[in-house]
C-alpha cells in the first residue's frame, strides 16, 4: 500500500511540473476536445484562452472566416466553459465595380464575388464539486440543451452518469433556468480491483443490467497500459486501447475495434529537448491522416500556435492562442503572452 501511495504522489508531482498547456493523456487521446493542464493554468492565473483559427486549402490563399474557440477556466484552473463559432450559412454576394484603365483602354465594369457568413455559437459548460466534474451541459446555440450528470464514490470513482434533454425557461439565453428534463439514458458503474495493476469496471443500464465490461491494466508507475472493452449483448465486438510512455510522457496511443469495420487508430507524440510536445501524428489503418505541430513561445514558455495538417482533405488549419489572465497587473511582463 505504501508503495502504491508513493507511485501516486510521484505521478502527481510529474504532472504538476509539466509545462505544456495542452496535456496528452490516455484518457483524452482519442477525444476531439483539447485537454488542458489545469495545474499550469492555475499557476499562471490564466482565465481564458482564445483560439483564433485560419483555414487554408492547398494551392489557395488562407481564408479568415472569423472562427474562434474560447476556453474559460475557474480558480482551480479547470475548464468551466467552452464555446466556439460555427458557420450556419454562407451567403454569396456579387459586387459590381467600375475600373478606369486610362484614356485608351477606357472604363469597364467588373463583377467581384465574396462570401458573407452567418454564425452559431455552440457551447458546453462544466461544473465541479471537490474537483470532480458533476455536470456537463451542451447548448447548440438555439433551443437544444443536453446535460450529463455525474456521481462518484468515496474513492472518486465515477459511479453514475445520467443524460438528460433539458429546457431553458430564461428569456435571456446567457442565463440558464432549468425547466423540464427528459431522461435519455442512465448508466451505473461498478468496480473490482484485482491488484494495483488491474481494475475491472462493469457498466449497467437504467434497468440495472450489465451491458459492458472494461478491464484496465496499469504499469508499475500506475499509468494506463491497456484498456479492453467487452460487450454483453454483442460478445464479438472487441475494442482495445494500448499506451506507451518514455520519460514520463505519453509517446503512443492505439485503438483497435471491430464494432463496424475493423479499424486501427494510432497517435504518436514527439517532444523537444525541454520535454514539450512538438509533433502529434494521427494514423488510420497505417495511413497518416493528420499531423499537429506545436509552437511554444520562447519568452513565456506558453504554447503560441498550433498548426494542423489534414492530409486527407489537403488543408491546413493555423491556430493562434491568445491568453487572458486573472489580473494583468499581477503578471510580470516576462510571463505575459506575446502578441
Amino acid at each position: 500500500m505504501r508503495k502504491y501511495i508513493y507511485i501516486i504522489l510521484f505521478n502527481a508531482i510529474v504532472y504538476f511540473c509539466a509545462g505544456q498547456i495542452l496535456n496528452s493523456t490516455p484518457e483524452t487521446a482519442f477525444e476531439v476536445q483539447h485537454n488542458f493542464n489545469s495545474h499550469l493554468i492555475k499557476k499562471k492565473s490564466i482565465r481564458k484562452i482564445t483560439f483564433e483559427i485560419v483555414d487554408k486549402k492547398d494551392f489557395e490563399i488562407p481564408i479568415d472566416k472569423n472562427l474562434v474557440e474560447t476556453y474559460e477556466f475557474n480558480d482551480a484552473g479547470k475548464l468551466s466553459r467552452f464555446y466556439y463559432t460555427n458557420i450556419s450559412k454562407t451567403i454569396e454576394k456579387q459586387t459590381t465595380i467600375t475600373v478606369n484603365r486610362g484614356r485608351r483602354k477606357g472604363v469597364f465594369s467588373q463583377v467581384q464575388t465574396h462570401n458573407d457568413y452567418l454564425y452559431d455559437t455552440i457551447s458546453t459548460s462544466f461544473f465541479y464539486a471537490n474537483n470532480n466534474l458533476i455536470l456537463k451541459r451542451y447548448h447548440d446555440g438555439a433551443m437544444f440543451y443536453e446535460s450529463r450528470y455525474y456521481r462518484y464514490d468515496s474513492l472518486n470513482n465515477l459511479t453514475k452518469e445520467m443524460r438528460f434533454r433539458e429546457t431553458n425557461n430564461s428569456k435571456d439565453k446567457s442565463i440558464f433556468i432549468l425547466g423540464g428534463q427528459l431522461l435519455l439514458s442512465e448508466d451505473s458503474l461498478q468496480y473490482q480491483r484485482y491488484s494495483n495493476g488491474q481494475l475491472k469496471c462493469i457498466l449497467l443500464n437504467n434497468e440495472n443490467r450489465p451491458y459492458k465490461e472494461i478491464i484496465t491494466n496499469f504499469d508499475s508507475l500506475n499509468r494506463k497500459k491497456s484498456v479492453n472493452e467487452h460487450y454483453t449483448a454483442a460478445s464479438w465486438i472487441m475494442q482495445e486501447q494500448k499506451f506507451e510512455y518514455s520519460k514520463n510522457r505519453l509517446t503512443s496511443a492505439e485503438f483497435k475495434g471491430n464494432a463496424n469495420n475493423e479499424v486501427l487508430l494510432k497517435i504518436t507524440y514527439e517532444y523537444d529537448n525541454n520535454n514539450e510536445l512538438l509533433t502529434e501524428k494521427h494514423f488510420k489503418n497505417g495511413v497518416l491522416t493528420k499531423e499537429l505541430s506545436y509552437i511554444t513561445d520562447s519568452v513565456n514558455n506558453l504554447l503560441k500556435s498550433l498548426v494542423i495538417r489534414d492530409h486527407l482533405n489537403k488543408t491546413i488549419r493555423i491556430i493562434k492562442l491568445k491568453y487572458d489572465f486573472a489580473s494583468v497587473s499581477k503578471i510580470p511582463p516576462h510571463l505575459s503572452a506575446s502578441k
